[in-house]
Parts: C-alpha cells; sequence; structure tokens
C-alpha cells in the first residue's frame, strides 16, 4: 500500500488558550495547503482514501486537499488524534492493507507522525522531524515499509 503521510498546516497559536482540538488554520497554513494541494495535483498523486485527525486544523487542511487536489473526501479517525501510540496507528494502516487499499493519505500531528515513522522504519523517533503541511511517501506491506520521498512545503 502506497501511504502518505501529511501534517497538518499551520495554525492558530497554543497561547492563545483555545482548546487543542479547536485550533483552526491561519492564513499562512490555509495557503501551505493550497500549496502542498498543487503540488500533489501536478504530480497526479491520488490516493484511494483521505483519512484525519478529527481535530480541525488536520481536518481543515484534509479539506484543502480534497478540494484543490480532487482527492476523496476526508474521513475523521480517531487513531489519528494526536497523541495516539504509533503502534495502534500501525495496526489501523494493517487493517487497511488486509481491506485491499492500495493508497491512503493520513492526515496528523507531530510527533506521532514521526513516532509512527520510526516505528515503521525500525528507527528512533528523534531520526525524524515532520514540519508542518510536508508530506512524505512510504511504501507499506504488512512486514515492513520503504521510505520513497519526504518534502517539506517549503521545497513544493
Amino acid at each position: 500500500m502506497l501511504l502518505y503521510l501529511v501534517r497538518h498546516a499551520t495554525a492558530q497559536d497554543r497561547a492563545l488558550g483555545l482548546p487543542d482540538p479547536s485550533r483552526d488554520l491561519v492564513d499562512k497554513g490555509i495557503k501551505q495547503s493550497q500549496k502542498l494541494a498543487d503540488f500533489c495535483k501536478k504530480q497526479q498523486l491520488n490516493p484511494q482514501l483521505l483519512l484525519t485527525s478529527p481535530f480541525n486544523r488536520a481536518e481543515q487542511t484534509a479539506l484543502l486537499l480534497h478540494q484543490h487536489a480532487d482527492w476523496p473526501e476526508p474521513q475523521k479517525q480517531a487513531w489519528l488524534i494526536i497523541d495516539t501510540l504509533p503502534d495502534v496507528q500501525r495496526k489501523a494502516l494493517t487493517e487497511l492493507i488486509k481491506q485491499g487499499v492500495e493508497s491512503v493519505c493520513c492526515v496528523g500531528h507531530e510527533p506521532d507522525i514521526s513516532a509512527l515513522l520510526a516505528l515503521l522504519l525500525n528507527s528512533d523517533a528523534g531520526h525524524f522531524y515532520i514540519k508542518k503541511s510536508s508530506i512524505t511517501a512510504l511504501e507499506l506491506r504488512p512486514d515492513q515499509a520503504v521510505l520513497l520521498w519526504s518534502l517539506p512545503v517549503a521545497l513544493l
């Protein structure tokens, strides 16, 4: 299965005191998401499924990918909420493979994406840091994963 991992775009600052799930994208984040969507469309990246954390900033990032890259309608997944154990996420992804899903994009949070990458690639989470609105591609099989590429939005 082809797996795209996207970190949500830039959102309202934590210092504003908003509940974490309620933080929305700011203008910069909207532009980042549109830039990412343009790249994905140009590169003909077309995941079969678009899954997202239900937190506003992730859901809004996914919605912009849906609207601007013609990706599937985003589906909220509780296992993409921040601080979900990477093993729980891996099990959910393995289930998608068993269901015959060929490609999926998951929009989530740091440090969760780095922790999941580390688990899938048998590495240390400290070796990864995924910037906001960045995309990482892996070939995922039940018994192994191969990192294909990872691009920060600044290089798109």
